[in-house]
């Protein structure tokens, strides 16, 4: 549940929300064999125990690991990608650079616009 007020706590499932639309948490589910019954919820905690048990498999399958990562990254590279912002300092542009934000190559090419 995301939080929308200073007393409502939030979860770490915000962050593995889906458009409900998408029915993606319930076709997950269902292939795990869990459903709920009609207008109804699924089992108490039956999310997160899913979790639990994808980290606890993905840990001990080496195989799953790479398939889902590179399924991730697949679908990841569909994504659109913004202009990243950099504040005005040298510091934070070697940053942008080191994690990738945006490429040495660029970095080179606006500078030289410059000169």
């Amino acid at each position: 549940m995301v939080a929308t007020k200073k007393t409502q706590k939030s979860t770490a499932m915000d962050y593995l929300a889906s458009p409900r639309s998408e029915g993606l948490v319930v076709s997950i589910m269902t292939l795990l064999g869990y459903t709920a019954p009609k207008g109804g919820r699924l089992p108490a905690g039956v999310k997160y125990d899913t979790l639990v048990a994808l980290r606890d498999t993905l840990e001990a399958n080496e195989t799953a690991q790479s398939q889902m990562a590179s399924k991730i990254a697949e679908l990841q590279g569909h994504r659109s990608k913004g202009t990243p912002k950099v504040s005005a300092n040298p510091e934070s542009i070697i940053q942008a650079v080191k994690s990738g934000k945006i490429s040495l190559e660029e970095l080179k090419k606006k500078i030289a616009e410059l000169g």
